[in-house]
């Protein structure tokens, strides 16, 4: 069981860089994504799958070509449940600006499908990124 949900975060990272329509059907419809540091932003910290598409559909548009490294999981005594962590690049055009984060990730799987999706990751490379380029911050919003 454990490989098989291997397999479907190598996929969704993958389908990261194919658009918000190959990442939702990875997803159950009734699933739920969760950022608990976007608050921090400004930005929701829970999202149903209609937000997560939208969400989707304006940032994966203007973060090309991201690469994702360093891919850890870890299995858990819960049952159809994952930890991960994974280092993920990519330039953000127009400003061609250099964009990395590293990520920890909780996925929790209904019937081989992503049911609830938790994404941690640190506020300060989006700061970063984010200071006096308004290029990026249209991207994230």
């Amino acid at each position: 069981m454990m490989s098989l949900h291997n397999e479907k975060l190598h996929r969704l990272l993958d389908a990261f860089n194919e658009g918000a329509d190959q990442v939702l059907r990875l997803f159950d419809e009734k699933a739920i994504v969760e950022y608990p540091y976007a608050p921090a932003l400004g930005l929701p910290g829970t999202l149903d799958m209609a937000a997560y598409h939208r969400h989707l559909t304006n940032i994966l548009s203007r973060m090309p070509d991201i690469i994702f490294s360093n891919i850890r999981i870890y299995p858990t005594s819960e049952e159809n449940t994952l930890w991960a962590e994974f280092h993920g690049e990519t330039f953000i055009p127009p400003a061609n600006a250099k964009y990395e984060q590293d990520y920890v990730v909780k996925a929790v799987f209904k019937d081989e499908k992503f049911i609830h999706y938790r994404e941690y990751w640190n506020v300060a490379p989006i700061l970063k990124s984010l200071s006096g380029n308004d290029a990026i911050k249209t991207t994230l919003v």
